[in-house]
């Protein structure tokens, strides 16, 4: 009796709740924020060929706010599938462009990232680039 359920509600959020009686006399108000969630999945990320950089969008800070991104490469040969490099960094969330190492024509990567909150790591955006004969990368 006398209860009042709202839901759902939306992580990361301010609230406020009063009761008021008439005319005019608050009997309880209660202001909180409920608490951050993982971030969403990354939209986005494209190379930028000509700067040999990875780049996306930041995410926005609806569930959290976002404090970096982890971002993993890769590096294999195209032809026999051996790993020639493997980088895990942990980037700052002001951070939306990586460049990529170097490798020989014929490289592809392997490249996967999410962003992190709080709350702990999002589901990850997979995406694989490669270099051409020439060496220029390309997706």
């Amino acid at each position: 009796e006398g209860t009042v359920t709202c839901s759902p509600l939306q992580p990361f959020t301010e609230y406020s709740v009063t009761i008021d009686l008439p005319p005019n006399t608050t009997i309880f108000s209660w202001l909180f924020t409920t608490e951050e969630t993982v971030p969403d999945k990354p939209e986005e990320l494209w190379l930028d060929p000509d700067r040999g950089s990875l780049r996306w969008n930041s995410l926005p800070s609806c569930n959290g706010e976002i404090i970096g991104y982890q971002l993993s490469i890769r590096a294999s040969n195209a032809r026999d599938r051996s790993v020639l490099e493997t980088e895990r960094l942990r980037l700052n969330g002001s951070v939306t462009e990586h460049r990529l190492p170097e490798h020989s024509p014929g490289s592809s990567y392997a490249v996967m990232i999410q962003g992190l909150t709080a709350a702990g790591a999002g589901p990850a955006l997979l995406r694989e680039f490669h270099t051409n004969s020439s060496g220029k990368l390309c997706c």
